[in-house]
């Protein structure tokens, strides 16, 4: 035990700490000097002390404890994505990815490929084998059944998830969410006996990458979660098989701190809302995906993308995720070098920075824990707000949903063209000369349904893309 007369110095508290601040500032305002503002709801305060918790901090667990003796507490799965342009070079992409450092993998399928040359020699027992659909809906399930008949896959063999569930349809088309909704009970029913699986996956990160804060993006991402059930229940289908069949897609973006306890929230909350509807979840049976985000990067430099990429990965391993998902910000077009760089991330954060050797570094932190505590309540009244005004599917059809998130990722991006908020490699500190290295510029077009993946220095790439 800690000899306590060894602190020779008196106890203050937070408030005397606050008046001597104030004393030092000569008269300067307190909240304008030293506080800020995170995702236009939380102040954010220049310092944290145990008086801002109530009671004391506990640690999470994010997944279950290892079968496998001796190995690290914490356990994550790195991520790759793949872009099947012909069946073999796919699967030799896989099978190189796999060999060198990726232990899952993240296939976008259009419903034409041939799984079982994709997926040759392939041990879907040891990776997580995760699946996106691009194209229609109905032929990808029916490609995904093919395969596991035709090779007779036994439950145990698979683990990951589908990146779908029914909300897709309506941000691709428009309409199509009842025949979503009757697709998600099919395939939750279809892949019951596989229960290291997961049929559906709730996609928060469509928000956060097209410009939503990332209150925004828990608000309505678990919107989608609370229609999703009131849909499936006329289905037949209770809410515990739905959160039984149910994984969390994330991005992480760059407000470092907060996106840590931003996923921390979205672990808690997901135990409430299960919780309203009489289902016991714990916080470890809970599977989440964070992915890096586009949002965040920038078409002008793409090498300050790669240590974007990096803070990212860390905010979602210290804020739990079960899967990490390391996007190249050149997407399917991004080169080998790019690719290996993504996959490395994760690995070097474990074998050289050991952020595998505890469950929740982030535990006890004073000011995080006031900050998730802070995003939990503005969610919450979100969502109530949401249900007030008819419910997340309501708020699609009136559009007051995508009028929010281009109201607010219109604002970050005028900021980034005015200055007032800094990107680095997009408006200060601009690569030249040889470092100049810059991605292609597309224009974003968006129909009315839609909420597209953007960045925040759209403008600034706009300006000076076109002029160069």
């Amino acid at each position: 035990m800690t000899d306590q007369d060894f602190y020779t110095f008196p106890f203050s508290s937070k408030k005397e700490w606050i008046n001597q601040v104030k004393k030092d500032l000569k008269g300067k305002d307190f909240d304008e000097s030293l506080t800020s503002i995170c995702w236009d709801k939380i102040k954010i305060q220049p310092f944290y002390t145990s008086e801002d918790l109530e009671g004391t901090a506990a640690g999470y667990k994010f997944h279950p404890k290892s079968i496998i003796p001796e190995i690290s507490p914490r356990i994550w799965t790195n991520l790759v994505s793949v872009f099947p342009e012909d069946d073999k070079s796919a699967n030799e992409e896989i099978l190189h990815a796999l060999q060198n450092g990726a232990d899952g993998i993240v296939i976008h399928l259009e419903g034409s490929e041939n799984l079982n040359k994709v997926l040759n020699a392939v041990h879907t027992e040891f990776i997580s084998t995760n699946i996106l659909p691009t194209g229609d809906t109905g032929q990808f399930f029916l490609l995904i059944e093919d395969w596991i008949h035709s090779i007779h896959l036994k439950p145990n063999m698979l683990h990951g998830s589908i990146l779908w569930n029914p909300c897709d349809e309506l941000f691709r088309s428009g309409k199509n969410f009842d025949l979503g909704v009757d697709q998600a009970a099919k395939a939750i029913n279809d892949f019951k006996e596989f229960t290291d699986y997961y049929p559906l996956t709730m996609d928060l990160s469509r928000y956060a990458t097209t410009g939503g804060t990332g209150i925004q993006e828990l608000i309505y991402g678990l919107g989608e979660v609370v229609e999703l059930i009131d849909g499936l229940s006329k289905k037949a289908i209770s809410p515990t098989q739905i959160f039984e069949n149910l994984a969390f897609h994330t991005a992480v973006g760059d407000s470092h701190f907060a996106e840590i306890a931003k996923i921390k929230a979205l672990r808690k909350l997901i135990v409430e809302l299960a919780g309203n509807y009489g289902v016991n979840l714990n916080m470890e049976d809970i599977h989440i995906i964070t992915s890096t985000s586009t949002w965040s990067k920038s078409l002008l430099d793409k090498n300050t993308n790669l240590i974007r990429q990096t803070y990212e990965v860390m905010a979602g391993i210290l804020g739990g995720g079960n899967s990490l998902w390391v996007k190249p910000a050149a997407g399917k077009n991004a080169s080998s070098v790019e690719k290996r760089i993504a996959r490395n991330i994760a690995s070097i954060l474990k074998e050289e920075s050991y952020l595998d050797k505890v469950m929740d570094p982030a535990a006890g932190s004073f000011y995080l824990q006031t900050l998730q505590k802070e995003i939990e309540k503005s969610v919450i009244e979100g969502l109530q707000n949401l249900e007030e005004n008819g419910g997340w599917l309501k708020c699609f059809e009136n559009r007051k949903l995508h009028e929010e998130i281009r109201r607010s990722r219109e604002t970050i991006q005028k900021q980034v063209l005015a200055d007032s908020k800094i990107k680095v490699g997009a408006n200060k500190y601009l690569a030249k000369g040889k470092l100049e290295n810059h991605l292609p510029f597309v224009p974003l077009i968006e129909k009315d349904y839609q909420l597209l993946p953007s960045r925040a220095s759209y403008f600034v790439e706009q300006n000076y893309l076109s002029i160069t």
